[in-house]
């Protein structure tokens, strides 16, 4: 964070003072003071904020709690080995036998694996018992009441 809370003692006390002078012109003293209290409070959280953001941002060399290596000029620990399982078995058969064997080759690759119990949707179809017109009659007769 960037200075101390002296900065926002003085961005209360401005904060106040500028409160207190406009809130003075159209109110009693005792609303004025309340105002100018609120106006203080304000700007010292203002401050706050303010200090804090640009603290934040001029200063990235300490990040969650990782360490700045001055020698690379990265974060120690932001970056992560992964190494994931081979899956590419199907792309590596698709690259050396090229486009020809791309049927046959969906076709043994969803024969050798388990099913997953996934079923499409199938939902039922509507079917309209009424004609057309008996339906126009329900409705007016509906609409009448």
């Amino acid at each position: 964070m960037i200075g101390n809370y002296r900065i926002n003692l003085v961005a209360g006390i401005v904060g106040f003072v500028l409160t207190f002078f406009v809130a003075f012109s159209s109110n009693v003293l005792m609303t004025s003071l309340v105002r100018g209290f609120i106006g203080f409070a304000a700007w010292y959280v203002l401050a706050y904020g303010l200090r804090w953001g640009l603290g934040v941002l001029l200063n990235p060399r300490v990040e969650n709690g990782s360490v700045y290596d001055t020698n690379t000029g990265h974060l120690r620990g932001s970056q992560v080995d992964i190494k994931v399982d081979d899956d590419g078995q199907e792309l590596k058969d698709l690259l050396k036998n090229g486009q020809s064997n791309v049927e046959e080759a969906e076709l043994t690759s969803s024969e050798t694996k388990a099913p997953t119990g996934f079923a499409p949707l199938d939902p039922p179809k509507l079917v309209r018992t009424k004609e057309p017109e008996e339906l126009a009659q329900a409705v007016r007769h509906l609409t009448d009441k």
